[in-house]
């Protein structure tokens, strides 16, 4: 089945097996790169970020230094997440969720306005978790344009967790 060798090629471009393992419910869609993100272009604390595609959304995989940095990026989101109902209408406030074989994680929807560029102005939607117990992290980014302003199509894709095959 496609979406099984494409779990397995992308699995193999993630840095490390933990992260793949966190990742493994969404790998099966789009494709990755390996981790050539910069390290001038992560976040602070950030030691990994691996970018997929899927279509319209991109997707990053992310490890933390420790639980500490991890911590102070969900702090970041959750700051951030409080502007974003002005940006894009329908945001549920930052909360647990659970996944696939009863795991919660932390689940952070936010936005942002892109500041400079070729798409200046632009708002981004996105939806950041994380474990609890584990410095990783996931992302999905999307134009809110492009998603034709409704939060729908990134909470379906991030639903993939509960029912792709071979879940953690």
């Amino acid at each position: 089945m496609f979406s099984q060798r494409q779990a397995a090629v992308n699995r193999a471009r993630l840095p490390t097996p933990e992260i793949a393992d966190f990742a493994s419910p969404w790998l099966g869609i789009g494709g990755c790169s390996t981790d050539a993100i910069s390290e001038a272009q992560r976040s602070n604390g950030e030691t990994t970020r691996t970018r997929c595609t899927a279509g319209i959304v991109a997707s990053y995989w992310i490890t933390y230094r420790n639980l500490t940095d991890r911590d102070a990026a969900h702090a970041r989101y959750r700051i951030q997440a409080m502007s974003t109902p002005g940006l894009a209408a329908g945001v549920t406030a930052p909360t647990q969720q659970q996944i696939a074989a009863g795991r919660r994680v932390q689940y952070i929807e936010y936005a942002y306005r892109i500041p400079s560029g070729d798409r200046a102005g632009h708002v981004v939607a996105a939806i950041w978790w994380s474990d609890p117990t584990k410095p990783l992290a996931g992302v999905f980014t999307c134009y809110w344009n492009d998603l034709a302003s409704s939060w729908t199509p990134l909470r379906d894709l991030w639903t993939q967790a509960d029912t792709a095959p071979g879940q953690r």
